[in-house]
């Protein structure tokens, strides 16, 4: 019986180990909330951002960003980046006077830049007509003390004096047409919900350039002719319901979504390459053939095929 108890306390005692160990990793991870002021990589950084643009958006960005950097910063440092989000204050909120007109949320600017002969680049985001924050890829922790770069480029995403692109008001088709090409072929898999009256191609190239990668062909045939296609189990986002998820290796835009992942293609990769972002967090490259990767999908996951 002794014998016994010892061998229990001994396994406790591991699980707790274990537990403890699991507790820390999970703290060490979580995002920290600080007052402390920005890294001197950081302020280089701003410096180039303030001289991309005029002189009236170079004031209210310095203004903005005196305003926050005494005060709640959301730090993180992940794998292959890190990110920084900016809180103000409710009490003393920043003026709406040194806000800009761009109030969506957005990607303000870029700037690619080396330290020695690593090569790294930040984006910073917009919303609510100010800076938002920013993220730099990959992890920068190693450089935070640097105040020397060598810029390689600049590009501004959104100019913040200018209004966003208002919002395509979608109208569902009261009937569903009959379809050739890879929707018609898609529609015989698995019978489409409903289906969205497309963008007038007077307009359509205005959304389709605001896409900062290579879509691909097929997807584009599709936006021809609708603006979304809702197949119950998974759908065809349109073009103006093209958003991105930010992974640690940059940023990827969703095209059609299922139950456990989305189709994407990656910001600013003009290979043609289509991967796959599972909900769990995994990425897989797919290819470039956006047929074949939509139908091996749909039917895995269509539990009965028409016949």
């Amino acid at each position: 019986m002794k014998n016994i108890l010892i061998i229990l306390g001994i396994l406790i005692g591991i699980i707790g180990l274990i537990f403890l160990a699991l507790s820390i990793a999970a703290y060490r991870r979580r995002p920290k909330f600080n007052n402390k002021g920005f890294t001197a990589l950081e302020k280089t950084l701003l410096t180039e951002l303030y001289e991309m643009f005029d002189s009236e958006i170079q004031t209210k960005l310095k203004i903005q960003i005196e305003y926050f950097e005494p005060k709640r910063k959301w730090r993180q440092y992940w794998e292959k980046s890190m990110s920084v989000e900016l809180y103000g204050d409710n009490e003393n909120p920043l003026s709406d006077n040194f806000r800009y007109k761009r109030k969506d949320e957005s990607k303000l600017a870029t700037i690619r830049f080396k330290v020695n002969s690593d090569k790294y680049y930040i984006e910073f985001d917009n919303n609510d007509g100010r800076i938002w924050g920013w993220k730099i890829r990959p992890n920068p922790k190693s450089i935070i003390k640097v105040k020397a770069i060598n810029v390689t480029s600049k590009k501004i995403n959104n100019d913040p004096n200018s209004f966003a692109q208002s919002t395509f008001k979608k109208e569902k088709l009261k009937s569903i047409p009959t379809f050739d090409g890879l929707l018609g072929e898609l529609n015989n898999i698995q019978s489409i919900n409903q289906i969205f009256q497309p963008i007038d191609s007077k307009y359509l190239g205005n959304y389709t350039k605001s896409i900062d990668s290579k879509l691909p062909n097929e997807y584009l045939k599709i936006i021809e002719k609708s603006e979304g296609v809702d197949f119950g189990n998974f759908r065809i986002l349109g073009v103006s319901e093209i958003y991105s998820t930010g992974l640690d290796d940059g940023n990827y835009y969703h095209l059609v979504e299922f139950d456990d992942g989305v189709i994407t293609v990656k910001e600013e990769d003009k290979s043609g390459a289509i991967y796959y972002c599972h909900y769990s967090g995994l990425l897989d490259n797919l290819g470039t053939d956006f047929r074949k990767i939509i139908f091996d999908k749909v039917k895995s996951t269509t539990p009965q095929h028409r016949v």
